[in-house]
């Protein structure tokens, strides 16, 4: 019976991070543009990261391929083929680390699926009438997905429900109750995504004139936290400037997660690591 897969579904805090489209504007070698954004798409899983924000510099948006090259590393090594084509943006994806996520599974055998598994998969057909369509799940067959009135196309999350035959359940990131990857979204203005964003989310600015409280900072570390980086060549509050905007407007939380820095700047993927590390440490 597919019902005993059903999960109870609980509130989930989220963590974002918002990054600006000039983020890749201190090279204009695409492989180290490429590895640059990696960086930023490791440092995401290894932290658990739900969602990426790119929102618009005025100095530099590379927007496209910052958000290209972050849903490729995203995406299972065993879909790419069937949802990314030859595109200039990812001339040089072989630079990027892998994730090593748990939807980035290495078992790409039906005999060693498990039932109940999670699995990211790509519609590869449907039959209406009949209710059903093909997923490619990364194994040696394509498995059976009852829709039940679903409406579905291109990537979906699954859940195999049975190994004889291969049949899969359509399931929401929030039925799963580990960390299944980031999404990536693109914004406007950092003023106008801020203002999107601060009624559901801690708006936690980053900075070297920040603070470093240890107590202050586990105690803002709680419920939906959203940390929001600078860019290559300014800082936020000069970026904020733009709209006529200060920290006060979004909380005014600013933080200094490499106190004593011994470099006359932090990279922005750089900043990403040390902020997210320690964030993990002071929200236990």
């Amino acid at each position: 019976m597919v019902a005993q897969y059903f999960l109870s579904v609980e509130p989930k805090m989220m963590l974002s991070i918002l990054i600006p489209s000039s983020l890749t504007m201190d090279t204009a070698d695409m492989k180290l543009k490429t590895y640059k954004v990696g960086q930023v798409a490791r440092a995401a899983s290894i932290f658990c990261v739900d969602e990426i924000v790119i929102y618009k510099d005025r100095e530099y948006d590379d927007s496209r391929f910052i958000e290209r090259v972050l849903r490729y590393a995203e995406t299972p090594q065993y879909l790419r083929k069937r949802l990314f084509g030859l595109e200039p943006e990812l001339r040089f994806a072989g630079v990027i680390p892998p994730l090593r996520t748990r939807h980035h599974p290495t078992v790409s055998k039906r005999k060693d699926l498990k039932e109940g598994e999670f699995r990211e998969g790509v519609v590869v057909s449907k039959d209406v009438r009949k209710g059903m369509a093909l997923v490619d799940i990364g194994v040696e067959e394509l498995a059976v997905l009852r829709l039940d009135g679903d409406v579905v196309r291109g990537r979906v999350t699954v859940q195999v429900v049975s190994k004889e035959p291969l049949e899969v359940r359509l399931v929401s990131r929030n039925e799963i109750p580990f960390h299944w990857g980031y999404v990536v979204r693109r914004g406007g203005s950092l003023g106008r995504t801020l203002k999107r964003m601060k009624k559901d989310y801690r708006i936690i600015f980053t900075s070297k004139f920040g603070v470093f409280d240890m107590e202050l900072m586990k105690k803002a570390f709680k419920g939906n936290v959203a940390f929001v980086f600078g860019s290559p060549s300014r800082g936020l509050k000069e970026i904020l400037e733009d709209e006529n905007l200060a920290y006060e407007d979004f909380g005014g939380l600013v933080v200094n997660t490499v106190p004593g820095q011994g470099t006359a700047t932090v990279r922005t993927e750089e900043a990403i690591f040390c902020t997210l590390a320690v964030y993990n440490v002071l929200r236990q």
